[in-house]
C-alpha cells in the first residue's frame, strides 16, 4: 500500500525546538509517522470486526460520548461488510503549538482513505475524515484521538439508526421504521427484475435511504437546493475508459415519498439502470441517451397514456415550436426550467427507436455507443459522433432519419 502524506505547517517563528531534546522538524516527522501508523492500524481493525482495536487510540472511558459514537460506527461499518480500507493521505489541518516536555499538544488533521463494500463494490470508493489528535513530542507513540468527524460528505455507517438488510441483487442501507425499510427492499426487488430484463443481467446495486433531505444531500454532496423534486439520484466516481465500480443510490425522502406506489417504482428502475449501465460500460454518452434509456426502461411496465407520461414535453413544444435537434446537454442542468421536457423529448426518442427496431436494437444501441465500437473521431470524448456511429451499425439509420421519425411521433401526440 502506498500513502502520501502532506508537509507538515511551518511552525511559529521563533519555535525552533518543541521540548528541551526534540527539535520542531524531527517532532513534524514524528507525528507524521505516528498518526500513519495509528490510522493503518486503526482501520485494520475494521476488516476483523474488532472493536478493542478500533476503540484503543480514543481518549477516555468507555462511556464518554466518542467512544460511544465510535462504537456505533463500527457496528454499522461491520453489517455493511465495508472491507479494503485503504490510507490514501494524511495532511495536517492545524499544526500544533509548541509546547514543554511533558506537556501533552492538540492538532488536527484530514485523513483521505478508500474502502469497497464487500460482494458489491468492484472498485475502490473515498471518504475523509477530520481528526483531532494529542500526544506528548517526546512519546507520539502515545498518540490518542480525542475527536473524529466525516469531513464534507458523510458515509452510510454515519448515519444513527441505519438498518442493513443484504440480497443477491441489493444492499439496503435504510433509516426508519420496519415498513419503509421493507418498502425499499421490496421495490429494489421489483427494479432489479425490471432491468434485467431489458439489459440482460443487473448489477447488485447499493441502496440509501435517509431519513432526511439534508441527509441525502450530504451523502451526494449536493447543496439541498440542487435536489428540489428529485426523488433519487446515482452518484459514484468514475474513470474515463473504466467501468464504475462504487455507484450508490440515494432516495431522497422528500420527493420520492409523495410518489404513487408506481412511481416510486419507476424512480427506482430508472436509477438502477444508470448504475447497471455505468457498471458495464466505459465510455460517456450524451445525456439524452442515458436519461432517454432510463426512462425507457422505467416505464416499459406502466400502463400510461405516452401523451400524460410526456406531458411536460408536449407543453414546451406547443410553447415553442417542434424541437430540431435531439436534447443538448444542457437542458438537463436542474437549475433550468426544461429539464421536465427534456427527460420526456428523450424517452420518445428512444421509444421511436424501440418500436421501429426493437427494445433490444436500443440496447445493442447504447452498449455500442458506449464503448463497444471504435468510434471515427479524432476526440474520444466526441460523444455524438459515437452515437451516429452506433445508430449506423445496429439499425442503419442516420442522425437525419432517426430526428424525422422522433418529431413525427411528437407531432402526432399533438394532434
Amino acid at each position: 500500500m502506498s500513502t502520501s502524506t502532506a508537509g507538515a505547517p511551518t511552525p511559529p517563528v521563533g519555535a525552533t525546538a518543541v521540548a528541551s531534546d526534540v527539535t520542531a522538524e524531527a517532532w513534524a516527522s514524528a507525528r507524521q509517522r505516528a498518526v500513519t501508523n495509528l490510522l493503518r492500524t486503526r482501520f485494520a481493525a475494521v476488516e476483523r470486526a474488532d472493536e478493542a482495536g478500533w476503540l484503543a487510540p480514543l481518549q477516555g472511558s468507555s462511556s464518554t460520548p466518542l467512544r460511544m459514537t465510535q462504537a456505533a460506527v463500527l457496528d454499522r461499518m461491520t453489517r455493511m461488510a465495508v472491507g479494503s480500507v485503504r490510507l490514501v493521505g494524511v495532511r495536517e489541518t492545524t499544526a500544533p503549538v509548541p509546547a514543554a516536555r511533558g506537556t501533552a499538544v492538540a492538532w488536527d488533521v484530514r485523513a483521505s482513505l478508500t474502502y469497497r463494500l464487500r460482494g458489491f463494490d468492484s472498485g475502490p470508493r473515498s471518504f475523509d475524515l477530520d481528526l483531532t489528535l494529542k500526544a506528548d513530542p517526546s512519546n507520539p507513540s502515545g498518540l490518542l484521538i480525542t475527536a473524529s468527524s466525516p469531513s464534507g460528505r458523510p458515509q452510510p455507517w454515519d448515519l444513527t439508526g441505519l438498518v442493513v438488510r443484504r440480497s443477491d441483487t441489493a444492499l439496503v442501507l435504510a433509516v426508519g421504521d420496519d415498513e419503509r425499510v421493507e418498502e425499499v427492499v421490496r421495490r429494489a426487488r421489483t427494479a432489479a427484475s425490471r432491468v434485467a430484463a431489458v439489459w440482460d443481467g443487473v448489477r447488485p446495486a447499493v441502496w440509501i435511504a435517509p431519513a432526511t433531505d439534508a441527509d441525502a444531500a450530504r451523502l451526494l454532496g449536493r447543496a439541498a437546493d440542487d435536489l428540489s423534486g428529485v426523488a433519487a439520484a446515482t452518484d459514484g466516481p468514475l474513470t474515463p475508459g473504466e467501468r464504475a465500480g462504487a455507484d450508490r443510490i440515494v432516495l431522497v425522502p422528500g420527493a420520492w415519498s409523495s410518489l404513487r406506489p408506481d412511481g416510486r417504482d419507476v424512480v427506482m428502475t430508472h436509477e438502477l439502470t444508470h448504475a447497471t449501465v455505468r457498471a458495464s460500460t466505459t465510455r460517456a454518452v450524451p445525456v439524452w441517451l442515458s436519461e432517454g434509456f432510463a426512462e425507457l426502461v422505467a416505464y416499459e411496465p406502466i400502463d400510461l397514456p405516452e401523451a400524460t407520461v410526456v406531458a411536460p414535453a408536449l407543453e414546451r413544444v406547443r410553447a415553442s415550436g417542434l424541437p430540431q435537434a435531439l436534447p443538448a446537454d444542457a437542458d438537463f442542468d436542474p437549475g433550468t426550467h426544461a429539464l421536465p421536457a427534456a427527460y420526456g423529448l428523450s424517452l420518445l426518442a428512444l421509444r421511436t427507436l424501440a418500436d421501429a427496431h426493437g427494445t433490444q436494437a436500443v440496447v445493442r444501441l447504447y452498449r455500442a455507443a458506449a464503448g463497444g465500437l471504435d468510434v471515427p473521431t479524432s476526440r474520444i470524448d466526441d460523444k455524438e459522433a459515437a452515437v451516429d456511429a452506433a445508430l449506423r451499425a445496429t439499425t442503419g439509420m442516420t442522425r437525419a432519419a432517426f430526428v424525422r421519425d422522433w418529431q413525427a411521433r411528437i407531432r402526432d401526440l399533438l394532434r
